[in-house]
């Protein structure tokens, strides 16, 4: 019974209602869409490079052989000189597991310099090794996740306005050209809950069909991001737990959507047109 009178209303779809419905379908899609991206973004990290950055310290390890004296004399000097910004004194072990004895981390006053410095430490005997250690440049996360996030978050309010919208249109199109329908119905003693499940079942087809339009779409995309590497932006699309499980949530979350909507749509049925004495 249930059926037949599902399939009565839609055949109550014309045009105008049928437009209506499409795009509210739409627009739910857009806004599992908008949800979904969130999902696929790939989480934005703060990286770090040396890479063409000038010499910021130089660790000049020391002989294990050398005295105390001659540590204590090298750095009273060291720190005299006008080429030197900085210096301080660690065992080698704080810098390095392998090696014994202690290190000189000397900061030069004109990192341009640094190589010379360097060059000049080397040659005295008694210094093991000297490594010029490059300034670390924080390379910032782009710009490019949060405007994408933002975008995301206005497309997704839009989108879940704008359908409610028109899904209350595209319902009183419809409801408008069944309405003789629903009165013989109310005559013929049908309950007032087998109405209102027909008007949110077909929402809930509608809420449904959008979900699985957007697995069918994340699965596909999921296959050329395996095939072309990924994109950097949306990296989750690399993932098929997450595919899978973005996929079955919009599901869920288009078919608890499109019963809201049919619960909008079936307010409506109290309007006096559907009265069955009028």
């Amino acid at each position: 019974m249930r059926m037949f009178l599902f399939r009565e209303l839609l055949g109550a779809i014309r045009t105008k209602s049928a437009v209506l419905l499409v795009l509210s379908g739409f627009l739910i899609f857009l806004f599992l869409a908008s949800a979904a991206g969130f999902l696929m973004i790939t989480p934005a990290e703060v990286s770090s490079t040396t890479e063409g950055q000038p010499v910021d310290e130089l660790q000049v390890f020391l002989s294990p052989r050398l005295s105390s004296a001659t540590i204590d004399e090298w750095f009273l000097a060291w720190r005299e000189r006008s080429d030197v910004a900085r210096l301080r004194f660690q065992f080698a072990q704080e810098l390095d597991q392998t090696t014994t004895g202690g290190v000189f981390v000397v900061t030069p006053v004109d990192p341009s310099q640094a190589s010379t410095l360097a060059e000049e430490f080397r040659s005295i005997d008694g210094v093991v090794e000297v490594v010029e250690v490059p300034r670390v440049k924080w390379i910032e996360p782009p710009a490019a996740s949060l405007i994408a996030r933002i975008a995301l978050l206005v497309v997704l309010v839009l989108s879940i306005a704008a359908s409610l919208f028109f899904f209350r249109r595209g319902y009183r199109e419809l409801l408008a050209v069944f309405s003789g329908e629903i009165r013989m119905l109310r005559l013929s003693g049908i309950s007032e809950r087998t109405l209102i499940a027909l008007v949110v079942a077909l929402g809930v087809l509608i809420g449904c069909l959008g979900g699985l339009m957007l697995l069918a779409i994340l699965y596909l995309l999921h296959r050329i991001a395996l095939s072309t590497g990924g994109l950097q932006l949306f990296g989750g699309l690399i993932s098929g737990i997450r595919i899978l499980g973005t996929g079955l949530m919009a599901v869920g979350l288009g078919t608890v959507l499109g019963g809201l909507a049919g619960l909008l749509g079936a307010s409506l049925l109290h309007r006096r047109e559907f009265d069955p004495l009028p």
